[in-house]
């Protein structure tokens, strides 16, 4: 296992949704096969890859492991744009409806991940997001979104109630 995906781990915050760091290789993908998971989805941009080849490597490991990811690259400590946000969002529920067992990851898992889980737990459960985020963090305390993005979270749900 990589010292960054054993460092900063994971959690499964809510029925079938893990939240955690990126795996960078064969190992972190066996464990995350191991938990049974067969959707990824991936909000991590290509240059915050530390190992050169690293996003191959993770590429190839999932293949191999025939565990299907999604990706949308986020900016690490930026904003969480309203489409991007109900893409991720909506990609996770609709797997997690279908039966899938997902994981959700950021580099660190706790900022991005951990408010677009919200955004699915506050959907998939009917709960707010602060709700939401709670349950998260019983399971998972470092899952902590940036104060802009929970503004952006906040932005994002008050704009789908509008709809």
């Amino acid at each position: 296992m990589s010292d960054w995906f054993d460092r900063f781990g994971y959690a499964q915050v809510a029925e079938g949704l893990l939240v955690g760091a990126y795996p960078q290789d064969a190992d972190d993908v066996d464990a995350l096969r191991a938990e049974g998971v067969t959707r990824v989805f991936n909000l991590v941009r290509d240059s915050e890859y530390e190992e050169r080849g690293g996003r191959e490597a993770c590429v190839a490991a999932l293949a191999g492991a025939c565990i299907a990811e999604e990706r949308i690259g986020i900016e690490d400590y930026g904003s969480l744009p309203p489409g991007e946000l109900e893409r991720a969002t909506s990609t996770v529920l609709a797997w997690l409806e279908a039966g899938e067992r997902v994981y959700l990851h950021c580099r660190a898992g706790w900022q991005r991940s951990a408010a677009v889980a919200a955004g699915v737990v506050a959907l998939h459960d009917g709960i707010g997001l602060e709700e939401a985020l709670k349950r998260i963090r019983r399971r998972k305390p470092t899952a902590e979104p940036l104060a802009h993005q929970r503004a952006d979270l906040a932005r994002w749900w008050e704009q789908r109630a509008a709809t």
